[in-house]
């Protein structure tokens, strides 16, 4: 133990076995004590951080901020009993014991420290708490290690809004002021939090594919090291909070000597600490980082369901990308599948490769199949017909199969002919195609014209919105996003029956809406889509899920691509009735696309 703390912990082990009384307040001497509480603080974190012994602090304020029963915390206590066998008599002994330990005398002083801080909170008028707040805010801010987190892909970064929620409730106020500028290490594992996620995911996603997957991670987690039940949350700059596995593994693969397997989760959380000493902090003390108590129980759920729901998703996007990559060159019988696609009278559709700006997708009918080539009908005003001998393109059709699932071809081939045999179209002879492939997708996605788009409504439902009543469009809330607008800032890039693409302009109100945090809730579309011919509108309500977002800050925009979960064509204008989206994506959606020849 430093001499220079050892009245810190002499004033505190009196307070608690009643040889010092608790000093008052007074209104008129608060402010001295707001300047003493803060001076201890400011010693005891050089002390910690320059490891010298020179000086001694001065503990005397403490008497105005502890009672016995908070003089020593409860983890201390009952280290100390433990050690003494709940022997009381012999409880000072053994407490003195614990705090031999650098790591246990770190954590009392820390928890003193916090105790000074709340005072000083609790002694600094109403009005000016909050600034008060922002200060010790700002003094975490100057700690490189804390700021440089805000960098890193494993961590978790919290939004202001969900802890100015949580700050409503006074236990986690009292905690949160205690707290700022420190780490603290929490368990992602439990009963109540395990509760709470699942209710969240339940509320959040319908199908049981997202709950089994969480449901699965978190066994897992329970059963597995101790180092993949907790992680750390950290106080400062940002709320944030990370893995501890997630921590070592990337230690483990930036640092040659690496980490030890059997490493123990408070020597891990150490070497956390021990980044939370730079040298900025010795330069300014008030810049280090703390231990923090564990936070209460409404904000530990909060902050691990972000975690666990994060964890849960990444892994149903790996499962998903995993599922969806096709195998590259899938030989097929050519004769056999163009045959039974003739036979099906499918829809071909062209692109050609010489213009990368042109994304044009030009339809056609299979006329006829031979041994070396097939023979295409080319309407009028396809740029296929323009297309000389030679020229390759791009194709893909669908046929559909026994179970009355549609499959998904493309494949390249050359043009071999154009022959204008009629003013209402061309035939055009293409050589087989040495292989076809399976799609990327679920679903053929297709450039929208905007002409055919009559209206397009994107509305956010708040957080545990009672969904069965969105039947009414009446009872929507009011949209973030109308297409079309009359500045052009949104439209929709692409449309298949499983989802759409979104290209949004930075000037578009919902630009910000769409960032990684708010990626994980569901939303609410209508979708009007205006038919050629006498083929009648398509009015859907949407259920809808943000899969990527991409931001492309140079062109001022980001593209936000969504899967339709639920579906149901709107009545009346008013009404509609959800229904799950399967794996063919949503039929009506694909039989308008068909029928309106999309891209011609």
């Amino acid at each position: 133990m430093k001499d220079a703390l050892a009245a810190v912990v002499r004033t505190s082990l009196d307070m608690h076995f009643g040889r010092l009384a608790p000093l008052p307040s007074e209104d008129e001497a608060r402010d001295a004590l707001v300047r003493s509480a803060l001076t201890l603080v400011r010693d005891v974190s050089e002390h910690l951080l320059h490891q010298t012994g020179n000086g001694a602090a001065d503990a005397a304020v403490l008497r105005h901020v502890l009672r016995p029963e908070a003089a020593l915390p409860g983890w201390l206590v009952n280290k100390g009993l433990v050690v003494c066998d709940n022997d009381r008599s012999a409880l000072e002994k053994a407490v003195c014991g614990v705090l031999r330990h650098a790591f246990h005398l770190r954590r009392f002083l820390d928890y003193v420290s916090g105790e000074l801080l709340h005072s000083c909170w609790n002694w600094t008028p109403e009005d000016e708490r909050e600034n008060w707040l922002v200060r010790r805010v700002a003094d975490a801010s100057e700690n490189e290690y804390s700021v440089a987190l805000n960098t890193y892909d494993y961590v978790l970064k919290f939004d202001g809004a969900m802890f100015t929620r949580s700050l409503e409730d006074e236990k986690v106020l009292a905690w949160y002021v205690r707290s700022v500028g420190s780490a603290v290490l929490v368990p992602m594992v439990g009963k109540p939090l395990f509760e709470f996620t699942a209710r969240l995911i339940e509320a959040r996603y319908k199908t049981p594919f997202i709950m089994t997957l969480f449901r699965n991670l978190f066994t897992a987690a329970s059963q597995g090291r101790p180092m993949d039940r907790y992680g750390v949350l950290v106080i400062g700059d940002v709320p944030k909070a990370f893995a501890l596995r997630d921590y070592y593994r990337a230690v483990q693969a930036c640092t040659p000597e690496g980490l030890p397997e059997d490493i123990g989760v408070l020597d891990l959380f150490a070497r956390v600490l021990c980044n939370f000493d730079n040298p900025s902090a010795r330069r300014y003390p008030e810049a280090r980082f703390r231990i923090a108590g564990e936070p209460p129980q409404m904000l530990l759920n909060r902050i691990g369901a972000m975690f666990w729901l994060r964890r849960t998703l990444d892994a149903a996007k790996a499962i998903q990308q995993k599922k969806a990559a096709p195998t590259r060159g899938l030989r097929v019988e050519e004769l056999t599948v163009l045959t039974e696609a003739l036979k099906q009278k499918s829809i071909l559709y062209f692109r050609l490769f010489d213009d990368p700006n042109d994304s044009a997708i030009n339809p056609c009918h299979l006329k006829a199949v031979r041994e070396q080539a097939m023979m295409v009908q080319s309407p009028r005003g396809n740029r296929l017909n323009e297309a000389r001998p030679g020229q390759e393109v791009h194709g893909y059709f669908s046929i559909t199969g026994s179970n009355r699932k549609s499959t998904y071809l493309d494949f390249r081939s050359n043009v071999v002919s154009v022959e204008a045999t009629d003013p209402a179209f061309c035939l055009v002879e293409l050589s087989l195609p040495a292989a076809f492939e399976l799609t990327r997708r679920s679903h053929k996605r297709l450039p929208l014209d905007p002409s055919l788009l009559a209206c397009f409504e994107l509305a956010s439902p708040p957080m545990g919105a009672d969904w069965s009543l969105f039947t009414s469009m009446e009872k929507w809330p009011s949209p973030l996003c109308i297409i079309p607008d009359s500045a052009a800032d949104c439209h929709i890039r692409d449309l298949s029956a499983g989802g759409l693409m979104l290209e949004i302009n930075q000037d578009a109100p919902s630009y910000e809406y769409f960032n990684d945090h708010n990626k994980m809730y569901p939303l609410l579309g209508f979708l009007h889509l205006v038919a050629r011919s006498n083929i009648p509108d398509l009015k859907l309500g949407l259920r809808m899920e943000v899969k990527r977002i991409r931001d492309f800050p140079p062109l001022r925009k980001k593209y936000v691509g969504f899967q339709f979960v639920e579906a149901g064509e709107v009545r009346q204008d008013r009404f509609v009735r959800f229904s799950r989206v399967g794996k063919d994506g949503v039929y009506l959606v694909n039989d308008w696309i068909f029928r309106n020849s999309l891209g011609r």
